[in-house]
């Protein structure tokens, strides 16, 4: 077995000596001690070296659900591309958790700031390190109320989903879509105990759209798609930002660049077919840091 020193793992992987020993210290580098000091077998390196290149050919998004964005990963898998996405819409809050402690490639997210009312990259600065992270602009999407056909409950307003006992289906807690619910209520000065079936939750916009199709709740909230492909009738409140936060390490990745072409203007047209409630003008654009 042939056994490397700090100084010779540096040479051999044409990295600095000190990256050598903060991986080490990350418990990322595989290693051991003799004679208390570090050292390296070349064969468990080599190996190190197999497992992390083939780590990174597949791409890990978390995140909040989208039916467009997951039509596009749909594609690309099937595209026969080197490397392999897996999406897992568990919400904006969620995702960039799951980003900060490394088990996403990057996340999709929607967060209102709602001091300003708008949609920017303040969360960066609340929940990320700001300076290492790019962000992509990717679409602006509808969001509104979800009636069934014809409407015969005659709401309006999102006032008169509380005044007129309207059944309500939720999103799951850390979603963009459950923020901006909750925004909304307080801008109207509502209380969420108003809203019958305020606590009932649903983990998609597509369940929350099936939940008033079927008369399980009289109405919902979330994107104008839905509410399209469902033959909903739909009241638009809120055009939101939605966005894709991607640390600068994998942002430079050759996989993850080949996955970020698929929102390249002239190719993301193909995509947008029968995709109601989108707004594509900015899509691809970096928005973080500024250039």
């Amino acid at each position: 077995m042939e056994i490397l020193s700090a100084k010779d793992l540096s040479k051999y992987l044409k990295i600095n000596e000190k990256k050598i020993y903060k991986l080490v210290q990350e418990s990322k580098l595989p290693h051991v001690k003799i004679g208390g000091k570090i050292a390296f077998s070349k064969e468990l390196i080599d190996k190190w070296i197999l497992e992390s290149t083939e780590k990174e050919k597949n791409i890990f998004i978390a995140g909040s659900d989208d039916v467009l964005l997951r039509r596009i990963i749909d594609m690309y898998n099937s595209s026969n591309h080197a490397s392999t996405i897996f999406y897992a819409p568990v919400g904006s809050m969620n995702g960039l958790k799951i980003l900060k402690n490394g088990g996403a490639t990057m996340s999709c997210v929607h967060i209102l700031d709602i001091e300003k009312r708008e949609y920017n990259v303040s969360y960066l600065e609340r929940y990320l390190s700001k300076n290492a992270h790019v962000v992509l602009h990717l679409f602006v999407r509808e969001q509104g109320i979800y009636l069934q056909k014809g409407n015969p409950k005659g709401i309006k307003t999102i006032g008169d989903i509380a005044s007129k006992k309207a059944t309500f289906v939720n999103r799951k807690k850390g979603s963009g879509t459950r923020l901006l619910f909750d925004y909304l209520l307080f801008e109207k000065k509502l209380d969420s105990s108003e809203i019958l079936g305020y606590k009932d939750e649903v983990e998609s916009h597509f369940q929350a759209g099936l939940h008033v199709l079927k008369g399980n709740a009289d109405v919902s909230f979330g994107i104008r798609n839905i509410a399209y492909t469902l033959g909903l009738d739909f009241i638009p409140l809120f055009n939101e930002h939605f966005h894709m936060v991607i640390p600068e390490e994998h942002y430079r990745s050759q996989f993850v660049k080949s996955f970020l072409s698929s929102f390249e203007q002239s190719v993301f047209l193909s995509h947008i077919k029968d995709f109601a409630g989108y707004d594509i003008a900015m899509t691809g654009s970096v928005i973080y840091p500024n250039t």
